[in-house]
This record gives C-alpha cells, sequence and structure tokens, in this order.
C-alpha cells in the first residue's frame, strides 16, 4: 500500500523509475496514435468498445485492433505503477505526477514532471500545474525512517 505523505528525498528517490515508466509511456501512446490513424482510414469507429471489445473486420482490421488491445494494455499497466508506488499521474502526455505531502501542517501535492531529475514544485491540493511553486524549507525534504 502506498504511503500517505512523501518527502522531497521519497520522490527523488522515485525519479529513475518514473523516467523509465514514463519513456514506455510515451512510446505507447505514440503507437496508439498510429492504430488509431490506421483504423480511422479503414473507416473504423472509434469508440472503445469497438476498438478494445470487438474482432469484426478484415484481418489487417483485426490484427490493429489486437496490437491497439496490446498497446492499450500495457499503457494501463505502466498507469498503474505509478498509482502503486503513490503518485496520482494527472498528465499522461507530458509525464506529470503528484504525489501527496505536507507544509506547515497543510496538505499539499509535491508536482513533478518528465525531464525533471528531481521534484522542485508543489502546489495547493485544490491548485494545478498552474499553481506550482518552488519547494522551500517549509516542505519536508528528509526521508521517511521506520522505527
Amino acid at each position: 500500500m502506498p504511503r500517505t505523505n512523501f518527502t522531497v528525498a521519497d520522490v527523488d528517490a522515485l525519479v529513475p523509475l518514473l523516467e523509465r515508466i514514463f519513456i514506455d509511456v510515451l512510446q505507447l501512446r505514440a503507437g496508439l496514435r498510429t492504430l488509431e490513424n490506421k483504423l480511422e482510414r479503414a473507416n473504423v469507429r472509434m469508440s472503445r468498445e469497438e476498438l478494445l471489445e470487438s474482432d469484426d473486420g478484415s484481418p489487417d482490421v483485426r490484427r490493429a485492433k489486437a496490437l491497439f488491445r496490446g498497446y492499450y494494455e500495457a499503457l494501463s499497466d505502466q498507469l498503474a505503477r505509478v498509482k502503486a508506488v503513490g503518485g496520482e499521474v494527472k498528465d499522461v502526455e507530458v509525464g506529470l505526477v503528484d504525489f501527496p505531502s505536507q507544509r506547515l501542517g497543510e496538505q499539499i501535492l509535491l508536482c513533478w514532471r518528465l525531464g525533471e531529475k528531481k521534484v522542485e514544485y508543489w502546489h495547493p491540493v485544490d491548485g494545478g500545474f498552474g499553481a506550482r511553486q518552488p519547494v522551500d524549507a517549509e516542505v519536508n525534504r528528509a526521508p521517511q525512517t521506520l522505527e
């Protein structure tokens, strides 16, 4: 079970894993977009049911749907890995993830984005990416230890 609150050091330790996950996610998204385009050109309806549950169509369409399902499942698995370590994916396209934390006794979200080598920003729980502020001395930086 993921922990309730993270420190800056906790999230920093996860950055290499997050980078690997989101590199895979971006590749999977590109593969999905390519298959979506191919299926649209074949006049296949682009609904969830049609793509994930139907085996109708020509052999090429069925093959594309099967690949789409595989990519979709792999993408879902990668996003589940982020959730399993306690992160909440906010934007798949840019690799944006929030982690619960505290600042001055208030609940906040530490905000990491693909390309950042460490967590450097936080925002209020009711704020989003636009409300990001640099991590300051009031945000808990020390790793959590078991006693």
